[in-house]
């Protein structure tokens, strides 16, 4: 199962926790003059589109998709659920070992997520790739194999998987489905974000993602939803997006909810975080305020972050959402 963990720590180093969408620009390609077509021409709501397009992606490439891509390789958990959320599902082909949603992202053929073998990618014929921050050091490979490859870097904020998935259904030609997800997807952040926009200051939160304490800062995607529900992020300041906290800080901290991304690969609950030194007396701990999060509901920049922010809306405020 994908962890959001398994792929961004390790011994090496938490460098490749850098996150952040790059601005893309996706035009039409345009005639001899020079004149270009507007991003979004589609005809009606079938998911066709104008293609030729161009997309200048994350590392400053410019990448010409010539027609509406039929054979996909997705490199990311999250840019998979995104294709098969705007309808492009069935042109998904391959996928990494952590795509596991939807179901049908199961019956993909499958690489692996740090290191894809680009030769077991060209055997599936694909006319796109797509690679995502984990694979930034392979992109080459895979392009000097010569196959279609659009590199770009993960959401750090919710309003960066709307761009995310808007990017991604002009890639696919799906313009239309993708603003109706992005609309509608707005409209539920919408109904959250109205239930508190008179708290001036939301509980105190600390943020789990491993037992070791690494949490969220506000500057990833997960403290923006956090952010976005006025909560008090502990790890406000920090030094990086992703820091690992002391025992000595969260406890200091005195957080009034606890949230555990570690709830299910770490087998982390209320019971577990009670018994660790020191914290019987944090509020959250105290007050029985300490709730498991999906990991990979939570841990994805893509449409379900939605479904994760409406389960810590609960969390935080359990009498305004019910």
């Amino acid at each position: 199962m994908y962890r959001f963990f398994s792929h961004r720590f390790g011994a090496a180093s938490a460098a490749l926790l850098a996150l952040a969408l790059a601005t893309l620009l996706l035009v039409a390609c345009g005639d001899d003059d020079g004149n270009s077509e507007a991003a979004g021409a589609s005809s009606g709501g079938s998911g066709t589109a104008t293609f030729p397009r161009t997309i200048t992606d994350s590392s400053n490439t410019k990448v010409t998709i010539p027609a509406q891509p039929k054979r996909i390789i997705s490199l990311s958990p999250a840019a998979t659920e995104i294709l098969f959320a705007v309808g492009a599902g069935d042109r998904v082909v391959g996928s990494d070992k952590f795509s596991n949603y939807p179901e049908a992202a199961l019956k993909t053929a499958k690489l692996d997520y740090s290191k894809p073998d680009p030769e077991a990618a060209l055997a599936l014929n694909p006319d796109l790739v797509i690679m995502a921050t984990r694979q930034e050091e392979q992109v080459k490979q895979f392009r000097d194999l010569k196959m279609t490859v659009l590199y770009f870097e993960e959401a750090a904020t919710v309003d960066g998987v709307y761009d995310s998935i808007t990017l991604l259904g002009q890639l696919t030609g799906h313009d239309d489905q993708a603003a109706q997800l992005v609309a509608s997807m707005r409209q539920r952040v919408t109904a959250m974000t109205s239930k508190v926009t008179d708290v001036t200051k939301g509980p105190r939160v600390f943020y789990e993602l491993t037992t070791d304490l690494y949490t969220a800062s506000p500057d990833t995607f997960i403290g923006s939803m956090l952010s976005l529900l006025k909560a008090q992020n502990v790890a406000a300041g920090a030094a990086s997006e992703f820091p690992q906290l002391t025992a000595e800080a969260v406890i200091a901290a005195d957080p009034e909810v606890i949230l555990l991304a570690d709830a299910e690969f770490q087998a982390q609950n209320a019971d577990t975080v009670l018994t660790r030194t020191g914290w019987a007396n944090v509020s959250a701990v105290k007050n029985r305020r300490v709730f498991g999060i999906d990991d990979d509901l939570a841990s994805r920049p893509g449409p379900r972050i939605v479904e994760a922010m409406e389960i810590v809306a609960k969390a935080l405020y359990p009498d305004r959402f019910r």
